[in-house]
């Protein structure tokens, strides 16, 4: 494992990751970057400690990076908008561009929910990638900060412009509202494996439906797990959901 620091390109935080690979790696191999969504853990959460020696068993290495104010990196995570959330998601995808031991060609991403809204909205970025992995994106990400709290706290959270319970200033609301995640996935025409539950309880399910009409891939599969929440956490959902995108990424980033 390789832990790195780098910067934000236009807020300068100081953000954290790690490359995770065979310590007698060779040059050009294949690369999933992974996207965590916005729990204040991070990359510290257990699907981002468990995902990657699956992979690393297929002999896909990962960068794993938190966006600022979660898990390692640096800043405020009241305050972590989408847009600071882009231009993380650039900050690691320059960073990425600089390992001389990574294949270009063979770059894919792993994103979930607002990693996958980051993801979404950098179309220049997801189609220089060769497969995109996203699970329980949030294509329309106020729905999710809304169903997460509910009306109620959502008219107080509007009135006193902070919510303890999310820990989010309402700025990140308004921010969010700015950005059509379904416009920009037009744009996009990687391969793409979409997966969701149908019991989730943060993102609405037909986001996913509809996310997969966008899109211009010609390679494109949506998976909608029945009885699953959004963690994924009902009977071998998650081991399912795991092993669906390890299969994808060894399909097109393994085969040169």
């Amino acid at each position: 494992m390789n832990e790195i620091e780098f910067k934000s390109i236009e807020t300068g935080t100081l953000l954290r990751g790690r490359f995770i690979t065979d310590e007698n790696h060779e040059k050009e191999m294949p690369l999933i970057i992974m996207l965590t969504g916005d729990g204040p853990k991070g990359s510290k959460s257990l699907s981002w400690v468990n995902m990657p020696p699956l992979l690393s068993q297929k002999g896909i290495s990962s960068f794993l990076f938190d966006f600022e104010g979660l898990g390692y990196s640096d800043g405020d995570r009241k305050q972590l908008t989408v847009s600071k959330g882009i231009d993380n998601l650039r900050s690691a995808w320059e960073t990425v561009q600089k390992q001389n031991w990574v294949d270009k060609n063979r770059i894919g991403f792993f994103a979930s929910s607002f990693g996958a809204t980051t993801l979404l909205l950098s179309p220049e970025i997801a189609n220089q990638s060769k497969a995109i992995g996203l699970k329980s994106p949030a294509s329309f990400i106020p729905d999710a900060y809304f169903n997460e709290i509910g009306s109620d706290k959502f008219d107080i959270w509007r009135k006193k412009l902070y919510l303890e319970d999310n820990g989010y200033d309402f700025n990140i609301f308004l921010d969010a509202l700015q950005h059509n995640a379904f416009s920009t996935a037009s744009d996009i025409s990687t391969a793409c494996l979409i997966t969701q539950g149908d019991n989730d309880e943060v993102i609405p399910v037909q986001q996913s439906t509809y996310l997969y009409e966008v899109l211009q891939s010609k390679e494109k599969e949506l998976i909608i797990f029945p009885g699953a929440s959004h963690g994924y956490g009902e009977g071998d959902s998650w081991e399912k959901m795991a092993t669906s995108f390890v299969t994808f990424f060894q399909k097109y980033l393994c085969n040169r």
